[in-house]
């Protein structure tokens, strides 16, 4: 999928479009459940060496394309 989000570093507020792998399809979804695609955009976003607060939003998802099935 291909999604839009929207992180804060300092006091400015930064969007970027971003790829990302997920069971979910739904922003609240992604954000809520799916720990390891939030944990990957967080290191994408902001590496290893921030030592701020590290927000990010999932704003919506662009498009989709099925990759495979899951059997969970």
């Amino acid at each position: 999928m291909t999604a839009r989000i929207a992180f804060k570093k300092g006091k400015r507020l930064h969007e970027k479009t971003i790829w990302i792998v997920s069971k979910y399809d739904r922003p609240g979804d992604i954000m809520g459940h799916d720990r390891k695609t939030m944990s990957r955009i967080s290191n994408e976003v902001y590496g290893k060496s921030y030592k701020g607060t590290k927000s990010i939003i999932v704003r919506e998802i662009i498009d989709k394309i099925k990759v495979g099935e899951t059997w969970m």
